[in-house]
């Protein structure tokens, strides 16, 4: 009996001691994480559509007035892309006058922006229209850059020690949605220049990975009719994701375009998908997803907090 009493003894020492260690290493993890500090608190718009209307632009103006006005404000914002509506297919005094109704909005915002293009962006004409305005400097990708004052259409910066690197991810073809050769080595240089200490935030309007690109489809037709990802997730996914899983601080891929919201996990990056601020194109929500931005926390050692805000543009 004594020896059975001293075996349970000796078990309730162990497993004290082992709820002990286990108890110690939770605290620390839970002290090593509270001890991150935030670096940045940025704001993330996507898919703005932006109509020379007053509906689209009071909406604008109460979301940047929201922005602006933040007890907790945003350092700066990053748009990626479809920031007016369609200028695709439209004459230039179309595209004027959405471009006119963006810097209008813009006046109640103080905060820097960081932009990439949207393929609604991009300016071309009505095939019947296209030997009128040929040789029109502005078609192409030139008119929003020149309007969005991008000195390149990919780039990158740091700040508060994180690394930005704006894509873009407008391209097409046989390939489908993908990044460029001479950006792809650009892309590939930069990674390898900044070293593996500071977290990296990858943004592009089309995402890089996003079950968004199937769902929206799954809508509107049957899984056999959807050709997937066509024109709506990056076609160089696994390139891409090769190259952040060697790099492992790309730790955020930041896109839009889907009108949908998702976050996905995957090899070490965090990709969001933030969903739309025009919503169904200023018709209210898309199917499950209102208009809406995001605020996105970024900590020293990495990590990432994000909140999604369904703003009242009504």
């Amino acid at each position: 009996m004594n020896s059975r009493r001293s075996f349970i003894k000796k078990v309730g020492v162990a497993a004290g001691a082992a709820s002990l260690a286990v108890s110690t290493n939770v605290l620390a993890e839970a002290q090593k994480k509270k001890k991150a500090k935030r670096a940045l608190r940025i704001a993330h718009l996507t898919d703005v559509h932006l109509l020379a209307e007053p509906k689209a632009e009071n909406a604008m103006v109460t979301l940047f007035t929201e922005l602006n006005s933040m007890k907790d404000q945003p350092d700066f914002i990053i748009n990626t892309g479809d920031t007016i509506m369609d200028a695709n297919n439209q004459l230039p005094e179309v595209v004027e006058e959405r471009w006119e109704a963006w810097h209008r909005v813009c006046q109640h915002n103080s905060l820097k922006m960081h932009h990439c293009i949207g393929n609604h962006d991009v300016w071309y004409l009505p095939k019947e229209k296209k030997e009128q305005y040929k040789g029109d400097k502005r078609l192409g990708k030139t008119w929003v850059m020149d309007e969005l004052k991008m000195k390149q259409r990919y780039y990158s910066f740091s700040q508060g020690g994180w690394h930005f690197i704006g894509l873009d991810s407008i391209n097409y073809g046989d390939k489908g949605v993908h990044i460029d050769e001479e950006q792809l080595t650009w892309l590939k240089a930069e990674l390898d220049k900044i070293g593996p200490d500071a977290p990296v935030c990858v943004y592009s309007h089309i995402p890089i990975l996003s079950i968004t690109s199937f769902t929206y489809y799954l809508h509107r037709k049957p899984a056999t009719e959807v050709r997937f990802p066509w024109g709506d997730m990056h076609s160089d996914f696994n390139d891409l994701k090769a190259l952040f899983h060697k790099h492992k601080n790309v730790k955020l891929a930041l896109s839009g375009h889907n009108h949908y919201i998702d976050d996905v996990d995957y090899l070490g990056t965090k990709y969001l998908c933030n969903g739309a601020v025009s919503g169904s194109w200023w018709g209210g929500d898309l199917d499950e997803f209102p208009p809406a931005y995001a605020l996105i926390d970024l900590y020293e050692d990495g990590t990432i907090e994000h909140e999604m805000v369904y703003y009242k543009w009504k």
